[in-house]
């Protein structure tokens, strides 16, 4: 198999309606670190086609393991979203050294618990409890005990760690993964299968199955794909980005090439949250949008 393009996972935006309140708490709850504040510049504006998001404040937030990967947008008109309900981004899994010790620590009245944690059927190895954020944000909480071969995934044993998985949420499966099996150019997997948060939310009996794939990204990040036909359109903002998980932003090998592939033009940006100068942003067939930018040469 050809490496692939993409990856690894730089980290994903939020929308949030009171940026100090979404920032808190996933300091005082997720044992996050505020390592910078900002406000979105004239660059970001032009990146993102969102003109009414100039000079908004932005924390970006550090996870126990040190990786700035949480950008937090404020935007005090954005609309709410429906967790697991709606098409984009629709969770964020994330590395932890242990997914009980979360649990028990974590403020309930702000992450309402969706999933006790629990191993998966799939594998004995991964632990994982499923929580609702500040921002209508779904994340996968998850502890690796061990490698779980075909996928090359992440272990942590610091209390929280890095964004390895983001899901989308889309109306057809084989649209999406070929958008992304195009720009990765790596053949994804495709499989039905069993997703207790979303069963309970549709409130289908619990074994009922839906149609996943999921695609290899490079430094021990995946991209999973859930297709959910009956789940409404992205909430989108005018002027501004989408409610909840605004956008994924990752590494690709070769920006020229990608930006040839989706026709778009590539921008230049300034800021530390970005590991180069360079980056695109595109929309996938879900209404997602995903940055991509230039991994920086070893």
């Amino acid at each position: 198999m050809s490496d692939p393009l993409l990856g690894p996972v730089v980290g994903a935006t939020l929308l949030a309606p009171h940026l100090k309140f979404a920032s808190h708490c996933y300091q005082s709850g997720m044992g996050h670190t505020l390592v910078r504040e900002e406000v979105v510049s004239q660059q970001l504006c032009e990146l993102w086609n969102t003109p009414r998001l100039l000079n908004s404040p932005v924390h970006v937030l550090a996870a126990a393991n040190g990786h700035a990967w949480l950008r937090i947008v404020e935007d005090k008109q954005c609309q709410p979203t429906k967790p697991l309900k709606t098409h984009g981004w629709m969770a964020l899994e994330v590395n932890v050294a242990n997914v009980d010790v979360i649990r028990k620590e974590i403020d309930t009245t702000v992450f309402k618990v969706i999933g006790e944690p629990a191993y998966l059927q799939i594998s004995d190895a991964i632990k994982a409890m499923q929580v609702i954020g500040p921002c209508d944000e779904v994340s996968y909480i998850t502890q690796i005990d061990k490698p779980v071969p075909p996928f090359e995934l992440p272990m942590t044993a610091a209390r929280t760690g890095s964004l390895f998985i983001p899901v989308l949420c889309t109306p057809n499966r084989d649209a999406s993964l070929a958008f992304y099996e195009s720009l990765n150019q790596v053949t994804g997997l495709k499989f039905n299968t069993k997703v207790t948060v979303l069963n309970n939310a549709w409130g289908h009996d619990i074994e009922h199955r839906y149609p996943v794939a999921t695609i290899q990204l490079g430094g021990q990040c995946l991209f999973e794909i859930d297709q959910v036909p009956q789940a409404q359109s992205a909430v989108t903002n005018s002027g501004s980005l989408p409610s909840g998980i605004a956008m994924v932003t990752c590494m690709v090998d070769d920006l020229a090439f990608a930006a040839k592939q989706l026709a778009l033009p590539v921008c230049e940006i300034h800021n530390a949250y970005y590991p180069t100068a360079k980056a695109i942003l595109a929309k996938g067939p879900a209404g997602e949008l995903i940055e991509l930018v230039e991994r920086p040469t070893a």
